[in-house]
């Protein structure tokens, strides 16, 4: 009798885990169902706004437990703000759980043996993980003071080169193609408004990709981005070139090969490279869910 109960409550438990960044958040479930919602960050979002965020499968699935890694969940405040949103939707719930996003990045990405995880994404931030805890993380106070290497920092780079008139002719070509309805008037008057967000500078960053072998001067602003991660982020671990190093988000996808030279010219060890980490948070969690891309 206790066995059919306990596996009778398992099989009643709706279990949930989000990730959480600045563009979009995946959402997956313990029967693996994957959904891709709106980015979720509380430093720059109202607490309706969150609510806003969640998918309506996910409000309809009669959750239990939910564990979300969140960019900028760094602080009480911004733990509570996101915590207090979710029990209003979910006040039947059994286990919510808010963590930040790079102890996320951490257990998708080192699972339970020491490294160091990256994060490239639309921001950036690191830890050094033991393969249990964040041992040290290096302050990461968003788009407006630091994201080297991220996509708002990349998207910011761009324009500021576009604004020194540093493209070169063909650039400047593809660039009146792509975006016919920004000039340098527009630019400046929407990146000091009100509605401004870190999401928009990263925007930009698909067409630096496409356009990144045709066009020099867009590698090295890549590889300046990467090379001021490596300086400010993982320069601050002493172990960094001992252990190996691992990245997620799309930046780091995309962009391997620059993120993995800059890496060697000091003398560091590129490691995994997932540009989802629900994948990993998966297994960590347990959860069978099978994996669609690297």
């Amino acid at each position: 009798m206790i066995t059919i109960r306990f596996a009778l409550y398992f099989r009643s438990m709706n279990q949930w885990i989000a990730d959480a960044g600045g563009t979009k958040t995946s959402w997956l479930s313990s029967e693996g169902q994957l959904l891709e919602g709106v980015g979720v960050n509380p430093n720059t979002m109202s607490e309706n706004e969150i609510i806003d965020s969640i998918p309506q499968v996910v409000r309809e699935s009669n959750l239990t437990e939910l564990y979300f890694y969140g960019a900028g969940c760094s602080s009480d405040s911004s733990v509570q703000k996101v915590m207090h949103a979710f029990q209003q939707v979910f006040p039947l719930s059994k286990r919510i759980e808010i963590n930040h996003d790079i102890l996320g990045a951490c257990r998708a990405l080192c699972g339970h043996q020491p490294g160091i995880a990256g994060i490239l994404g639309t921001g950036s931030n690191s830890a050094l993980f033991d393969g249990q805890n964040i041992v040290k993380t290096v302050a990461s106070p968003g788009f407006l003071f630091a994201d080297e290497g991220g996509g708002t920092w990349l998207g910011k780079r761009l324009l500021l080169a576009y604004f020194r008139s540093d493209f070169s002719a063909g650039l400047q070509r593809e660039w009146a193609v792509a975006y016919p309805e920004w000039d340098t008037e527009r630019l400046i008057r929407f990146a000091y408004g009100p509605e401004l967000k870190g999401a928009w500078f990263a925007s930009f960053v698909p067409f630096l990709y496409q356009h990144l072998e045709s066009f020099p001067e867009i590698k090295l602003w890549v590889i300046e981005g990467f090379s001021l991660f490596i300086d400010q982020h993982l320069m601050r671990y002493p172990e960094a070139k001992q252990l190996p190093i691992h990245f997620t988000g799309s930046v780091a996808h995309f962009f391997h090969q620059q993120l993995n030279e800059a890496l060697e010219l000091k003398g560091m060890q590129l490691g995994r490279i997932v540009r989802r980490p629900i994948e990993g948070l998966a297994a960590f969690h347990e959860i069978n869910f099978k994996r669609t891309h690297v």
